[in-house]
């Protein structure tokens, strides 16, 4: 059952309904991560005007209706951008007969496989979307969470199957991968190392949807692209304790224009909460400054 909000976000997300995927550099438009960011971090009176400057990105698509989801063939679909107005309506009529809880546990381990397309992209921006929905279930956020399920699955590409080990809880281990990603962007900061860390904690928002076991294999997918991406060497040591003001750090992200600043900083703000590893504060600090 929906409920009725007037807060910015959904404005924000009404907003960019009609907008582009991607900018015509084939980058991936970060209009609406960077809002959920913003939500997250307290900073609403900023998002009618981030939600203006992502909204005018081309190419939005004309969703295609799914009157019966069931009957829409899926697995001959997973990668075909093509058909991205057919997966939004299919996840939105999905969302409507069986409820987003339902959907969001039933594909985050089908997509899995697909964790890091577009640079992690398409599950950073289902994770962000699954956050706002789990908040209040509201008519703008089921758009939204259809239209990042959706575009999941249209990009989807599977990797190679993921052979890291996993032991233990799979909150825990995923952290201790996003900790390692926030290392290695103190390390080296680069847009590249960046999304290692936005890419982890977008996992652990997905986490609390699935079942333990396709959260395990979940984990051993993030860290398997994480050594296929970044290389299996040894860990860099954590860097030393900082202190930060985390409400003028995210201020100062905001303003800067950066959508990665925003979702950079509201990650490493739950990292550092949820571990106290001193990487993901530095990590903040690096990227504003």
């Amino acid at each position: 059952m929906t409920t009725v909000t007037d807060s910015a976000l959904d404005a924000a997300f009404d907003k960019l309904a009609a907008a582009g995927f991607e900018l015509p550099n084939g980058f991936v438009n970060h209009g609406a991560m960077a809002c959920e960011a913003l939500d997250a971090l307290g900073i609403d009176a900023d998002l009618e005007r981030w939600a203006g400057r992502f909204s005018h990105v081309r190419g939005g698509v004309e969703v295609v209706p799914v009157v019966d989801p069931s009957a829409f063939d899926a697995s001959d679909h997973l990668g075909d951008y093509a058909g991205l107005p057919e997966w939004i309506g299919f996840f939105a009529s999905s969302i409507r007969v069986d409820g987003w809880e339902a959907v969001v546990s039933e594909w985050v381990p089908v997509l899995t496989a697909a964790f890091a397309i577009k640079l992690f992209h398409g599950a950073i921006r289902a994770g962000h979307a699954a956050r706002a929905i789990s908040k209040a279930d509201t008519a703008a956020r089921r758009a939204e969470l259809a239209r990042a399920f959706g575009y999941w699955a249209a990009r989807y590409s599977p990797a190679r199957a993921a052979s890291a080990d996993v032991a233990g809880e799979p909150k825990a281990a995923l952290l201790d991968t996003a900790a390692l990603a926030a290392r290695r962007y103190v390390e080296g900061p680069d847009i590249f190392t960046l999304h290692g860390v936005t890419g982890a904690m977008a996992a652990e928002l997905l986490l609390p949807h699935i079942s333990e076991q396709a959260g395990l294999e979940m984990v051993a997918r993030v860290r398997a692209d994480h050594d296929r991406f970044y290389g299996p060497g040894p860990s860099p040591a954590p860097p030393a304790a900082t202190e930060l003001d985390w409400a003028a750090t995210g201020a100062s992200a905001s303003a800067s224009h950066d959508p990665h600043q925003v979702k950079l900083v509201e990650a490493c703000r739950r990292g550092a909460a949820a571990t106290g590893d001193p990487a993901f504060t530095v990590a903040a600090g690096i990227v504003t400054s």
